[in-house]
């Protein structure tokens, strides 16, 4: 049986209100992705005198209730994206220097005023005048009572295809949704979480849609029975029993939420076709935001979970979508969070874990849960024992590499070579490994794209290798060429997979992997077969080339290699017994 309760809501700009048991809670996202929440404790209009609560006079109590809040709330919202800089207009001070402490309070009963008479000027003076002209032509009583009400609605859902073409309102109607969901959720007794409220409906009978709606179908029925006697009598007639209409709708509001009939559904249907142009489906971070307003209206206080009860949760949304280093990442992730290493987290897991620190640890499930491999997410990557700083863009580096550097540097050790070249360089951990390891390597690390740059001349700094190692932003070999600058060594792990195999790779490498440092071309040799042609203009003589290949590759680029004399050239394999490096000496004069 669903949890019925008095739970209501609001949008408001970038945020929900929710009025419940403790009070008013605002929650709004800023623009640095905090969420801001006020709370007002203030009792409610229609609770201050009993007279209030009797039924239909407390429908206009709250419908008034809910205007003033809902414009005190909008500017609050509002408030987080105003230039706090700028100055205060002629009219600001003004105002401040008549009204003083009570200047917001003016504010927002004006803005009440102004959007009542919007409201009575769009939704009742304007039907009301076009069907009084068809009273010229004859039509009776209820002809223009038909017509009246058809316009009435016709207006009014043009006014919402109007609005919700524009950006902000279409956001505003993706928090209603949020709302909507999330008061969905509690009334079913599930625990407020984002995957609890994602499940439920964006659309509720108990929404103010469907306030509107009524009120408009229930004023049709009732202004039936009143005469045509003239214009300024039929709309002075609306305006005084408007309180009585609201009222009225406010009753079949409750009585709706609190049943679950036929009847109900067939009376609550239209205003809840009406709510698919009000509510979008709101994206995660916005259903955060109306739980948070949710619970604080509620009281509800959230529960530190602990680091054991954060694991268990993270392997079981990593194990459901096919994650299968599930523990190793969960461990990861809360331990990035946590500032602490595995063998924390496995000796401390009644530890409890701050509640920003939970959110934050969730975001990062979220993400690994949709296949961001967990080296973009830590930002970091482990390579010849070394931590590299990574990021989308750039290649994660591998371990089956690491054959690549240890071959080099044994080239180096042994023949007391020191200039090298790491082309195509990504993260420039084959280079910036050589230079770490030696502290008699020069490297430099050369690449196309603008987010190896980024990476590597932070890897450059973190690892203090700036008097011997830099890069060069060069298309291969192009700007080397250019500054005519000469290796020893060059070394190169270039992209080398076939196109038509990119699609069949795992969706951590495909999906988020930059496609520039995978694709080889058709044949996967593309890229191979360029360096080794322009390579001769930049290895000095007794210089060695050195690439990494696809298992399958190693005769394919050993004839290359040897086709453009280059001597020596043999295949070397990996750890697994396949085929993983090719490396000839340039014997040119």
């Amino acid at each position: 049986m669903n949890k019925k309760c008095n739970v209501g809501g609001q949008a408001v700009i970038e945020g929900v209100m929710m009025r419940g048991e403790k009070g008013i809670a605002t929650a709004v996202r800023t623009s640095n992705g905090n969420i801001e929440v006020s709370i007002d404790n203030n009792t409610p209009l229609n609770k201050k005198n009993k007279l209030f609560s009797l039924p239909i006079i407390r429908g206009f109590i709250s419908l008034l209730d809910s205007l003033i809040v809902g414009i005190k709330n909008l500017n609050y919202s509002a408030s987080f994206f105003e230039d706090g800089n700028e100055e205060p207009d002629a009219v600001d001070k003004f105002l401040n220097k008549i009204f003083k402490d009570k200047t917001d309070d003016v504010l927002i009963g004006f803005t009440l005023f102004i959007s009542l008479c919007f409201s009575i000027l769009l939704f009742f003076i304007a039907p009301t005048f076009i069907a009084q002209g068809f009273k010229r032509i004859g039509a009776n009583n209820i002809t223009l009572n038909i017509v009246e009400g058809l316009l009435r609605v016709g207006i009014f859902l043009a006014y919402i295809l109007f609005i919700s073409k524009m950006n902000e309102i279409n956001r505003l109607f993706q928090y209603h949704g949020a709302e909507h969901k999330t008061i969905f959720c509690y009334e079913n007794g599930e625990e407020l979480n984002v995957e609890n409220v994602k499940k439920y409906s964006r659309l509720h009978p108990r929404c103010g849609t469907n306030f509107i709606f009524l009120v408009m179908v229930i004023s049709i029925l009732f202004f039936s029975f009143i005469s045509w006697n003239s214009f300024l009598y039929r709309i002075c007639f609306r305006i005084i029993l408007l309180p009585l209409v609201a009222g009225i709708t406010y009753e079949i509001i409750r009585w709706l939420g609190k049943n679950d009939n036929k009847l109900t559904e067939i009376i609550a249907y239209p205003g809840l076709k009406l709510q698919e142009l009000t509510t979008k489906e709101p994206e995660d971070d916005q259903i955060e935001v109306a739980i948070t307003a949710l619970k604080n209206a509620e009281g509800i206080k959230p529960k530190k979970k602990t680091i054991g009860e954060l694991l268990s949760f993270s392997n079981k949304i990593l194990k459901e979508n096919n994650i299968e280093s599930y523990v190793l990442d969960s461990q990861l992730l809360l331990g990035k969070i946590l500032e602490r290493d595995r063998l924390y987290l496995i000796t401390n897991r009644e530890e409890y874990v701050d509640l920003y620190k939970e959110e934050q640890f969730k975001k990062l499930v979220e993400k690994r849960k949709n296949k961001m491999p967990t080296k973009y997410i830590l930002g970091e990557s482990e390579f010849m024992g070394i931590n590299f700083f990574v990021k989308e863009g750039v290649l994660i580096p591998r371990p089956d590499t690491e054959i690549l550097v240890e071959k080099v540097l044994e080239i180096t050790d042994k023949e007391k070579l020191k200039n090298i070249c790491d082309l195509c360089c990504g993260s420039g951990a084959i280079g910036l490994s050589l230079a770490y390891l030696r502290e008699y390597l020069v490297v430099t690390c050369v690449d196309i794209e603008d987010i190896p740059e980024e990476v590597t001349k932070e890897n450059i700094k973190r690892l203090n290798l700036d008097s011997r190692a830099k890069f060069i932003h060069s298309n291969l070999f192009d700007n080397i060429i250019k500054e005519n600058l000469k290796y020893e060594i060059i070394v190169s792990n270039p992209p080398y997979i076939r196109s038509d195999v990119i699609p069949t790779l795992m969706d951590d490498v495909k999906n988020y992997e930059p496609n520039i440092a995978l694709d080889g071309g058709e044949d996967g040799l593309y890229f191979y077969k360029q360096i080794i042609n322009e390579s001769k203009k930049v290895l000095l003589k007794q210089g060695y080339l050195l690439f990494e290949i696809g298992y399958d590759q190693g005769n394919e680029v050993q004839d290359l290699m040897i086709s453009a004399g280059y001597s020596e050239v043999r295949v070397l394999k990996d750890l697994a017994g396949l085929d993983r490096i090719v490396i000839g000496k340039n014997m040119a004069i």
